[in-house]
């Protein structure tokens, strides 16, 4: 049927004083698509595609540079963007030049163009001739050493092995991708990863898993969690379906990458650093005064796999293993009032998985709306708000509720089961510098935080895991329960096709394992596995770096990088690189906060030195 012939149906079968009438379904999916295009009619879109660009690109620094100088305002925090929403951002910088120095405008010019023509930073080995399909392979690698290893057993003098002193991680991601409707777009990656893992080779909490399941070799032991003397191989699975409108008021997207909801350098409710997860998106900003995001995720814990089988029951005859099979659920408000200030909400929920419609909505708060469904789940709100003062700074500060008991100010930080976290800080432009900014963050996290006790579920045949967590790791920020850190960083390009990363964190952080077994220490826990037990209420008293056995890091790095411009020819076709190369060092030092005496870990430092290299094929 013709969209013409449609409209006459439409217009005809409408009767004065009766609600307009859809005669048949293919006159309402006719509209349907219309509206999702964004227009009256089948209405295309640029070229740019729709597809996310990574946390990790640098032409995030350039939208932040803009932002703090007033080329940029009511900016949304919900990353990553699309490929479409940053070449907007682009062309609107594009429109601004003099807020920026001639290097600054000629990096501004090279990204402009790249998205422009829907690359980003892949340029694919085989692309279809209509162009809306592409093929390629992307690999990434990064190998740490430990200095002070390598200079001891260089000298003769290690008692360490040369296998313990060297860390490979890489993925080789093959991908498909393509356009096949002017506002859709999709991209699946089936990678594979060559690991040998060190996990004190990294930085104090910086540990984070880049592979999807366990490791597999061909000796033994077979499987493992790729921590053994030489590499073995895992997978790292990626996708990304994406439609937008053309006027960027609507976007919905099924995807499976690393995710950060927030205004400061990592967010409470959803940081970059979380695992990956398959997640059900809709962003929704009809106006520049609003926009209204959900998601809706898949969780698990693939390293309890096992456990999840058990068929174990206790003498009461209920099983006692535990099932990690849960969905996240978020809502996040943002408010625009003016260009200089914004005011934010987030609503998150971790609880069993099952389609539970009122998740899936964008405006139905989880915090009030699981009061319907008999407060099953782990439930949190964080409350964010920005000030911007153009070529000065933004200031801003995040409050993060997990659960309180609030009976009188003077017990906010001593009544254990208030807990929440909070986030203050200021990010300004360094004047001179080409993209320069500087960081100052004090971040909080209380006692149990992001913990939650394992829930019965009237459809579960065992207990639910439901604690913040996706594959073991905080879904919000890095830091453990019963934490602090102080950030400083500093980022900057100091030439053309090179940045510099200088960051600096002094983290302290508490825990009382030693509470298990000996009634007589306050069983405060730093630990996202260990929950409150709520029938001992009273033999919790925290009193932070005084209840337990705390450490105290001092950690900083370093890392250059550098991605060219003019990139290099392999028979015929570019091939876009990065190489990066940093180097970090941390002070850890242990005390009995609770003035005990009781025995601590020595001291240690850490020196890393890590190579990386990306190729984007």
């Amino acid at each position: 049927m013709k969209q013409g012939n449609s409209t006459e149906r439409v217009n005809s079968g409408q009767k004065s004083g009766t609600p307009r009438q859809f005669p048949d379904r293919a006159v309402f999916l006719t509209v349907l698509f219309s509206i999702l295009l964004g227009g009256a009619g089948l209405a295309t879109v640029s070229a740019q595609g729709h597809l996310a660009v990574e946390l990790g690109h640098p032409v995030y620094a350039v939208i932040e540079t803009a932002e703090l100088r007033g080329v940029i305002t009511r900016l949304s925090s919900v990353k990553p963007y699309t490929s479409q929403q940053v070449a907007e951002l682009l062309a609107t910088m594009m429109g601004h030049m003099e807020a920026f120095s001639p290097a600054e405008q000629a990096l501004i010019r090279q990204y402009a163009e790249e998205f422009k023509a829907g690359t980003g930073v892949e340029q694919s080995l085989w692309e279809d001739k209509n162009g809306k399909a592409r093929a390629g392979i992307r690999v990434e690698a990064t190998t740490k050493f430990d200095m002070g290893g390598l200079y001891d057993l260089l000298g003769g003098s290690s008692s360490t092995a040369l296998k313990d002193i060297w860390h490979l991680n890489s993925r080789w991601v093959p991908y498909l991708e393509g356009d096949p409707l002017p506002w859709l777009s999709l991209k699946g990656e089936a990678g594979f990863t060559f690991d040998k893992i060190e996990e004190d080779l990294y930085l104090p909490y910086d540990y984070t898993k880049e592979w999807d399941a366990t490791h597999i070799w061909f000796g033994t032991p077979r499987n493992s969690d790729g921590t053994l003397d030489y590499p073995t191989v895992s997978y790292d699975i990626r996708e990304d379906i994406a439609a937008e409108t053309n006027n960027g008021s609507l976007m919905v997207r099924l995807s499976r990458f690393r995710r950060d909801w927030g205004i400061g350098s990592g967010s409470f409710a959803l940081s970059g650093t979380a695992r990956p997860f398959v997640g059900f998106e809709t962003v929704f900003r009809p106006s520049k005064y609003f926009a209204v995001s959900g998601l809706v995720g898949s969780l698990t814990n693939w390293e309890k796999e096992s456990n999840e089988k058990s068929t174990a029951q206790d003498s009461s005859g209920k099983y006692t293993a535990i099932s990690y099979q849960k969905m996240l659920g978020l809502q996040r408000m943002e408010l625009f009032p003016f260009d200089w200030l914004t005011v934010s909400a987030t609503s998150t929920m971790v609880g069993a998985k099952r389609f539970e419609l009122g998740y899936f909505s964008p405006l139905l708060f989880s915090v009030m709306y699981q009061n319907q469904l008999a407060d099953f789940d782990n439930l949190g709100v964080q409350v964010d708000g920005q000030i911007l003062v153009p070529r000065i700074g933004k200031f801003y500060a995040s409050f993060y509720a997990d659960e309180m008991e609030i009976t009188n100010l003077s017990e906010l930080f001593t009544k254990a089961r208030n807990m929440f976290a909070l986030q203050g800080g200021v990010k300004v432009p360094v004047p001179w510098l080409s993209f320069a900014t500087f960081t100052a963050q004090y971040t909080k996290i209380e006692p149990f935080v992001y913990s939650h006790y394992a829930t019965w579920y009237p459809d579960y045949r065992m207990r639910v895991d439901t604690s913040y967590t996706q594959d073991g790791e905080n879904l919000g920020y890095y830091l453990p329960p019963n934490s602090d850190e102080f950030l400083f960083k500093f980022e900057v390009t100091p030439a053309p096709d090179w940045r510099v990363s200088l960051k600096y964190r002094f983290v302290r952080h508490g825990d009382n394992p030693q509470a298990d077994w000996d009634s007589s220490l306050a069983e405060i826990y730093g630990d996202v596995n260990k929950y409150m037990d709520y029938s001992q209420l009273d033999s919790y008293n925290k009193s932070f770096l005084h209840d337990g056995i705390y450490d105290y890091n001092h950690i900083g790095n370093i890392v250059v990088t550098w991605r060219p411009a003019s990139k290099p020819e392999l028979l015929g076709a570019t091939i876009p690189f990065e190489l990066s190369a940093g180097y970090g060092i941390s002070y850890t030092w242990y005390e009995d906060g609770t003035g005990a005496g009781r025995s601590v870990s020595d001291p240690e430092w850490r020196n890393v030195l890590s190579l990386s290299m990306k190729l984007f094929l």
